[in-house]
């Protein structure tokens, strides 16, 4: 059986593109079922759940993997500009520009935090249990990033 060698640029990019492709489509069927539906805004907390969850679906499925910073960033600016303007979530092309950028700011520093908390569970007893963790500690992430709820874009 052939092995399939696979990038870890491709991994996050595949990742946060299908969440974001859910997330956009289960807010454009939710708002054409139900036009009096109040969506979240797009603001920090949010942007913070959606990269912790394509980034625990990244651990689950492909393993944990270490990659540049730099191209992180780019991947995550893209991924919320692209997606997000294609979504309908922003109208203008300035306020895509303005979520990408947002965006792949709190992808990084989502991965960052996450990764080094995964790096160090993994020397200790519970390294048997990565997937486990790396829910676990995306969920306290995420809690975490409920403090900057009110920074909007």
């Amino acid at each position: 059986m052939k092995q399939v060698i696979r990038s870890p640029l491709c991994t996050a990019s595949i990742c946060l593109s299908a969440v974001l492709l859910a997330a956009g489509l289960a807010a454009q069927i939710a708002a054409a079922m139900v036009p009096n539906v109040i969506l979240p805004p797009l603001d920090i907390p949010t942007l913070a759940a959606l990269s912790l969850l394509a980034l625990v679906l990244e651990v689950i499925l492909f393993g944990e993997e270490h990659r540049f910073w730099a191209t992180s960033l780019i991947v995550g600016a893209v991924a919320f500009g692209v997606l997000s303007l294609c979504a309908g979530i922003v109208p203008t092309a300035l306020e895509a520009l303005r979520a990408g950028i947002l965006g792949g700011a709190v992808f990084l520093v989502c991965e960052v935090l996450l990764h080094s908390i995964l790096d160090r569970l993994s020397s200790g007893a519970v390294g048997k249990y990565r997937k486990s963790m790396a829910v676990l500690s995306a969920l306290l992430l995420w809690l975490a990033a409920q403090i900057l709820m009110s920074i909007g874009l």
